[in-house]
């Protein structure tokens, strides 16, 4: 059970590793977005969805991890399941607590992020679709209802 417990707080470890690239990644998207630098999404972009593949499969592994621990303790694949049925002095319990507590706070300041990244973007495109819409009703008002793409060279 020892080796189960230390393999769960490793892949809890590693696993808040991958989500604070994938905090950091969204960190620098949402200054790209602020500073305008639109060029700079595509490449962030690119870097989400590698760390992404690996977020899904570290929870796939963790998840397995749990289960199989939870079936040798008895109990359910959940941490608080995992830490209660676990004896207060069980070699690896430690790492597990400590780990599972980032990991906690890793996932709430994702959620936060990517809700202030989610508006960003509504904001950028509500801001795109106005700048359009007044460009394309310049061009009428100078044009004089003639529309684009003539040209008068009389002198």
């Amino acid at each position: 059970m020892s080796e189960a417990s230390f393999l769960l707080g490793n892949t809890l470890k590693k696993q808040n590793e991958i989500l604070t690239e994938l905090l950091d990644n969204i960190l620098k998207q949402r200054d790209a977005l602020k500073e305008g630098r639109h060029a700079d999404l595509q490449t962030l972009m690119s870097g989400l969805r590698h760390v992404s593949v690996r977020c899904q499969a570290i929870e796939t592994k963790r998840a397995h991890v749990a289960e199989e621990l939870a079936d040798a303790l008895g109990c359910e694949a959940t941490v608080s399941g995992i830490l209660g049925a676990m004896p207060e002095d069980a070699e690896g319990r430690v790492l597990i607590q400590e780990e599972s507590k980032k990991l906690v706070q890793i996932v709430q300041r994702l959620k936060i992020e990517m809700s202030l990244i989610s508006r960003l973007m509504d904001e950028a495109r509500s801001l795109n679709e106005m700048l359009i819409s007044e460009w394309q009703k310049l061009s009428l008002k100078a044009m004089g209802g003639m529309g684009l793409g003539t040209f008068d060279a009389k002198i």
